[in-house]
């Protein structure tokens, strides 16, 4: 008896582990500065959250999205995006249903930072993606937040 006592226990820590490292990284996560501009990523974030987020930020905000991802919200009704600047897409520009004038396609985080948008003034970058290549995403800015602040 003591010992399915002992399982179960086992089981629902490791389980409490598992939700908790899940939540840490798919809640919006501040990153620190990028050229004045507060970074922020995002994985797999909630669409109504995602928007309410866009609509409570206190600057214009450049959101770097993954297509995937793109394609999920904009699949979701939700075509407007208030308070964003600038929407650069990861990935293959065509192969999304809306693009317009405000829409850039990018090839890498890099290359979306690189854009004359960036370079100095205040704003919010927001990076959210979905699945393997938003992870590939959110560490590519991770290395480069580390690069220019050495921490």
């Amino acid at each position: 008896m003591e010992k399915s006592k002992t399982d179960i226990y086992s089981t629902l820590k490791e389980n409490r582990r598992q939700t908790l490292a899940k939540a840490a990284l798919t809640s919006i996560q501040p990153r620190g500065k990028y050229q004045g501009f507060d970074v922020f990523t995002w994985l797999d974030a909630p669409v109504d959250n995602l928007l309410s987020t866009f609509e409570s930020m206190p600057f214009p905000v450049h959101w770097i999205c993954t297509l995937d991802y793109f394609n999920v919200v904009v699949d979701s009704e939700y075509a407007k995006f208030s308070n964003v600047k600038g929407v650069y897409l990861l990935g293959n520009k065509s192969s999304s249903q809306v693009i317009n004038a405000d829409c850039q396609g990018v090839e890498s985080v890099s290359i979306a930072l690189s854009h004359s948008g960036f370079t100095g003034g205040k704003g919010i970058i927001l990076l959210t993606g979905s699945g393997t290549q938003g992870l590939d995403a959110i560490n590519e800015m991770a290395l480069i937040l580390k690069t220019i602040h050495g921490k």
